[in-house]
């Protein structure tokens, strides 16, 4: 059996790519105008980046809602001084929809959002479902700042500067260790370098599988084959399905979840909850089945929960950690992980979770094990001095490949060396 290396990423991990930090996805979505988004009919939200939006009256009572609710908070709720965070403004409302907390304030909002726009009463949509409606919305428009399009190109790639140094610390790992990479961020980064990077994608497992999935995506697209007219298209793209698979030298546990789960429901009388990785411009869901009466194979259209599956919420997440059974699952992968590695390097992560602290502390440090933390600025965090890590004050980009072979321990290195 080979030696385990884990690693645990956060946010600043991805930030030399061009991802947003929480500062900036704090400032985008503080303030969101109605003018600025769309809501399809799909229940899909979207920012305008230069769209065009044929039917602004469609939807328009959910955009003003979303809008005004934002303000409410930052207004009424915040306090003098305080900043917005999307992830403490997520354990407000959602407290709301879980055990009805806030439910005074939040209800009058509602009421004052109805005098506004329905003079008096909204007769379709209580408050509950407003706020329903406003979480999906907002998670979506959240997620749609955590991906680039590229991510779903079919193109390997040779290099990826400027994180070559790091590629190149996880292929010297590989030489005589499996890597298990516990990310809490939603976005898609690694699983594009994972998938795509010519040094490691023969190597990577993130627990989804494309062969025998039953699951497809319908994908609808408008071209012109130099014709006189438009053609439309609809193909259906077989999609990825979760089976907690983790069979690869270098294995992805996203923690946290991520901006392309997607929670369907397969058809009565079973209903199972089924997580798909979605696929790009997928608009609706169908699985394949037997038909009863003919033994034939057919299609089945699901209903899917539309909003990505991720968690936020600086203390909502962490009751998913041992409540939700996906989530316990993914976290008895990171606690297994832990306790069976010979080294753990932590890359922007600021220790800023308590749950995920305890992992560390619980099931690694306590048992006089090595840790390395990358990160410009130094956590916040007693577990470094405690359990005498090493601290380097660089970005991930920023560690030479001479600085990362320097930290892989002798019993781990290739015997060439």
């Amino acid at each position: 059996m080979r030696p385990i290396v884990s690693i645990l990423l956060g946010s600043g991990f991805s930030i030399p790519e061009g991802l947003p930090g929480v500062r900036q996805l704090n400032q985008r979505l503080s303030k969101i105008d109605e003018s600025e988004i769309l809501i399809h009919t799909d229940q899909r939200a979207i920012f305008l980046n230069g769209q065009e939006d044929p039917n602004r009256w469609s939807r328009r009572d959910e955009r003003f809602f979303l809008q005004e609710f934002l303000e409410f908070y930052n207004t009424e709720i915040l306090k003098d001084g305080e900043q917005f965070h999307y992830e403490t403004f997520y354990d407000f409302y959602s407290s709301y929809l879980n055990n009805h907390e806030n439910e005074e304030v939040i209800n009058d909002f509602y009421n004052r959002f109805n005098e506004k726009h329905f003079k008096g009463s909204d007769n379709n949509r209580d408050c509950y479902n407003r706020v329903s409606d406003f979480n999906r919305s907002f998670n979506q428009l959240l997620a749609s700042q955590l991906h680039k399009s590229k991510y779903f190109e079919d193109i390997s790639c040779l290099n990826y500067f400027p994180y070559d140094p790091f590629i190149g610390f996880l292929r010297e790992l590989l030489k005589t260790s499996d890597i298990k990479v516990h990310t809490l961020n939603h976005d898609l980064f690694f699983d594009y370098l994972g998938h795509h990077h010519v040094d490691l994608w023969q190597h990577f497992a993130d627990g989804y599988k494309l062969e025998g999935s039953p699951f497809y995506g319908i994908v609808s697209y408008d071209f012109n084959p130099n014709t006189e007219r438009k053609v439309t298209k609809s193909y259906y793209v077989k999609l990825e399905q979760f089976i907690d698979k983790f069979d690869k030298p270098l294995c992805l546990f996203k923690l946290h979840g991520s901006v392309f789960n997607t929670i369907v429901y397969t058809p009565q009388p079973k209903q199972e909850r089924i997580r798909l990785k979605d696929n790009y411009a997928v608009s609706r869901f169908v699985m394949e089945v037997i038909d009863e009466k003919t033994n034939e194979k057919k299609f089945e259209h699901l209903w899917d929960e539309v909003a990505p599956d991720f968690l936020s919420g600086t203390t909502n997440k962490t009751r998913f950690y041992t409540g939700d059974p996906y989530y316990k699952n993914l976290f008895g992968h990171f606690e297994k992980n832990l306790s069976a590695s010979e080294l753990l390097v932590v890359i922007g992560y600021g220790f800023q979770d308590s749950g995920v602290n305890e992992f560390i502390e619980k099931n690694y440090l306590s048992k006089g094990r090595a840790m390395i933390v990358i990160d410009p600025y130094k956590p916040k965090t007693q577990l470094i001095d405690k359990y005498k890590a090493v601290y380097i004050p660089k970005g991930v980009t920023h560690v030479t490949y001479q600085e990362y072979l320097e930290q892989i321990p002798n019993n781990l290195k290739a015997k060439s060396e």
